[in-house]
């Protein structure tokens, strides 16, 4: 009578079935919605599962029902991923969760639709499923590329063969309602979205600029189609039987299951932007947006080089040369100003500034005791070295430029990182400190990564910084200040000597809350006090500022006072 003991029907047994079990959630609760929903998906995986197509239809609503939940995971990730490695790993690992829960469903009910070729109701489901397959192949690559990791051989083969199916049965190009609101799109485009997106990504796109890119794409892949025939020599193409992308047509023939792309309308586009861009930068360099609007004419400037047919890269700053060697590693602002205000490992900087004179110097500060208070020295530095250093060990240098190294670092330190990091380097055995930019990332293997620095110095010191008020007197003669101001912050001092017989210009890094434009500062180091204001911002990162400054010890107006070690 009251049927004590029987089962809820079946949530996923029809669409309107789906939609009534998802309205039982609270709104106010994703996770719970998010958990439920991959039990369901993988219980559908089951051999023994009942698969039908009044489910699979079930599947496609519930695939448009939680567009809502997978916006939010990824904006909650690109708001608050960079702030800690612990937020950024749970809401990544949410986003990767639901989109291989759907994977693996769509491709258990792809093996049920192949038993039954001559099934009208399955075979009517078809494009729909190749469809939502390789969206879903598109967020797997989206969401990786968070993370700069390029996809395995065997990803590519897959996104492959979904569309030669789709080309086998005639339905490449039509028009299927996957998209939220009933928005029509083709497997062919959803294709494009997913090559065009992994060939736009050089390793030096941010998760939020990544977003930005999959976003644009369903607008700027509408003109564009693939074809058997090449409409010009340098089109590019692309290989149904490879495990790879998109390719650069070169010289030599092409052989295979071979489809060629004309990306000259796309290119088209991105130029029309960059000439825009460029134009508003011309017009008002003094507007708040200046800045903004000067990265992303970086950004689109190199997006239109990657899909230009005609192959112009961006010009180098500087030639590569092939280098080999290890580095050690301190990735961070906080580690790096760590490691160098302490006293000892500033007494062994300072020491070793001056080329030739590193162990004389350490000989020199030892009390007498000369070979054993070095050894003891260096032994506590090693120590202390090891608390701030980059965990997995060296770094391998695979070329150098005149502004910068690209490193193959091991994949323990590349989870805490993300383009803009701050990253400190010497050479093993060296003495003196570089400060890079992390610029481009590139995930090589499970254990290894590629690193591109952007160097910055060449020389570079840990300072103490007391902001001064108004009304504060200046520095006396001998240094020292009569102010009552004690809030003090550390910072990072850099010295860039591009060349030899070029002066060196002196920036300063602080932490991102600490700038404003011509706030006065006494900067201390090595028992040397300066006043100085800071000058124009040249970058600004979430924990970080890099800014000139400008001396205001008027009374040591002719007299240059180098605070970096191992300036002249």
């Amino acid at each position: 009578m009251f049927r004590f003991g029987k089962a809820p029907k079946d949530p996923l047994a029809d669409a309107k079935t789906a939609e009534r079990w998802l309205a039982s959630f609270p709104a106010s609760d994703p996770l719970a919605v998010h958990s439920a929903l991959l039990i369901e998906l993988g219980a559908l995986t089951e051999r023994d599962a009942r698969r039908a197509p009044a489910r699979l239809e079930a599947v496609f609503h519930l695939d448009v029902q939680t567009e809502a939940l997978r916006s939010s995971l990824t904006a909650q990730y690109l708001e608050h991923g960079s702030r800690s490695t612990r937020v950024e790993s749970q809401l990544w690992q949410a986003l990767f969760d639901l989109t291989q829960g759907f994977l693996l469903c769509y491709q258990a009910f792809e093996r049920e639709i192949s038993r039954y070729p001559q099934n009208n109701k399955w075979q009517l489901l078809l494009p729909q499923l190749i469809a939502r397959q390789i969206m879903h192949q598109g967020l797997d690559a989206k969401i990786r590329l968070y993370r700069y990791e390029q996809w395995i051989p065997a990803r590519w083969v897959d996104l492959h063969a979904h569309f030669q199916v789709a080309c086998t049965a005639q339905i490449e190009r039509k028009p299927v309602a996957v998209l939220a609101g009933g928005v029509l799109t083709t497997i062919e485009q959803e294709y494009l979205r997913v090559l065009l997106l992994q060939l736009m990504n050089a390793g030096n796109l941010s998760p939020r600029y990544v977003e930005w890119v999959a976003d644009q794409l369903s607008e700027w892949c509408a003109p564009l189609r693939l074809n058997i025939e090449s409409s010009t020599v340098s089109s590019f193409y692309v290989d149904l039987g490879s495990r790879t992308g998109l390719k650069r047509r070169g010289p030599q023939p092409l052989e295979g299951r071979v489809l060629f792309l004309d990306t000259r309308p796309l290119h088209a586009v991105l130029m029309q932007n960059v000439v825009m861009l460029e134009q508003k930068v011309r017009n008002d360099p003094l507007s708040e947006r200046a800045s903004r609007r000067a990265e992303q004419l970086n950004l689109l400037t190199k997006l239109a080089s990657q899909v230009d047919p005609e192959f112009r890269p961006v010009a180098r700053r500087g030639e590569r040369t092939n280098a080999s060697g290890s580095v050690d590693a301190i990735v961070g602002f906080a580690k790096i100003s760590g490691f160098l205000r302490d006293d000892e490992i500033g007494a062994l900087v300072d020491g070793g500034a001056r080329p030739g004179s590193f162990g004389d110097t350490l000989e020199i500060a030892t009390f007498g005791r000369l070979r054993n208070e070095t050894a003891r020295t260096l032994e506590i530095v090693r120590r202390r070295f090891a608390t701030y250093a980059a965990p997995g060990g060296a770094w391998e240098i695979r070329d150098v430029s005149q502004t910068g190294y690209r490193l193959v670092a091991p994949m323990t330190i590349i989870t805490s990182m993300t383009l803009g990091t701050l990253t400190a380097i010497r050479g093993q055995g060296d003495a003196l400190w570089m400060l890079g930019i992390v610029r481009r990332m590139k995930r090589l293997t499970a254990e290894r990564a590629e690193v591109g620095l952007q160097m910055v110095a060449n020389n570079l010191v840990a300072v103490e910084l007391t902001e001064q008020k108004r009304g504060d007197a200046d520095y006396s003669v001998d240094g020292e200040i009569s102010t009552t101001s004690s809030r003090r912050f550390y910072g990072l001092f850099l010295s860039l000597k591009k060349r030899e017989s070029e002066s060196a210009v002196q920036t300063l890094i602080v932490p991102a809350s600490e700038y404003q434009p011509g706030k006065r500062l006494l900067m201390s180091v090595a028992k040397t006090s300066n006043s100085i204001a800071f000058g124009r911002l040249l970058e600004q990162q979430p924990d970080w500022i890099w800014a000139t400054v400008e001396s205001l010890d008027y009374a040591h107006r002719d007299q240059h006072v180098s605070l970096a070690p191992g300036s002249p």
